[in-house]
């Protein structure tokens, strides 16, 4: 009976050990995820979005105007007291229009109506900050980190503010100088400050400087964005230098 018995159980070991190794083969790996790379940001793209946060960054920049201009007031104050001396008094946010800048001074001034007061002029900072809000429309529309953007944007705001502050600055001394005859002028000559001197310094705050400031931010905050866009590499270049010199 013991002998009857042994081939059957081989046979139910062999049965197992055929059924535990069909069990393996058919048992397969968990799935795995696959992770979908993501697009690059195309330059239609970044236009598109770029547009669309600059009209709401220029109505921030234009009703925010008395609170982020505030720093360039204060700072174009001090220095056009240091340069005019006694002749300057301060700088105050125009009571009609909170945007604008009152420059007051405690010259004499003779008006063409006959009476005498201390002049003041009116400089308009926007027109020297217009990059803000073209900077933050870059910013936001690109495909960096929030935290990135940030960065970018509080840099780029420094910028802008000292670009502001040279405007403010040579727009007032070039209205003196200029635009109320000689009485102010002698203000001027006074303060040792030439009119070549005064008219590069305002052609650069009107003309260049507000216009390239949020680019060279922008530009340089997000190189290898831009050099997606353009097809090349800057260490590329390099290389084909290297590779033409030897």
């Amino acid at each position: 009976m013991n002998e009857n018995h042994e081939p059957n159980r081989e046979l139910a070991d062999e049965k197992q050990v055929q059924t535990a190794g069909a069990e393996s083969v058919d048992q397969k790996p968990p799935a795995r995820k696959l992770i979908k790379p993501r697009d690059e940001l195309r330059l239609s793209e970044l236009l598109i979005l770029a547009t669309l946060w600059m009209l709401f960054g220029f109505m921030l920049w234009f009703y925010l105007s008395a609170f982020h201009g505030t720093p360039s007031r204060l700072a174009a104050e001090a220095i056009l007291s240091h340069l005019l001396g006694d002749h300057f008094y301060n700088i105050i946010v125009n009571p009609e229009q909170h945007f604008l800048f009152q420059v007051q001074t405690t010259f004499m001034f003779d008006f063409r109506d006959g009476t005498t007061d201390s002049l003041g002029f009116i400089v308009n900072p926007l027109v020297y900050s217009y990059g803000l809000p073209l900077l933050f429309g870059l910013v936001m529309g690109s495909d960096v980190s929030w935290l990135r953007k940030f960065s970018i944007l509080a840099i780029g705001y420094v910028t802008i503010t000292a670009v502001q502050i040279w405007g403010v600055v040579w727009q007032s001394l070039k209205m003196l100088a200029f635009n109320f005859g000689s009485q102010t002028h002698v203000i001027i000559e006074e303060a040792g400050i030439s009119d070549e001197a005064i008219a590069m310094g305002y052609q650069l705050g009107s003309l260049i400087l507000p216009a390239l400031a949020p680019i060279f931010v922008w530009v340089l905050a997000n190189r290898p964005l831009v050099e997606q866009f353009v097809g090349w590499k800057a260490d590329d270049i390099s290389k084909l230098k290297q590779n033409e010199t030897s």
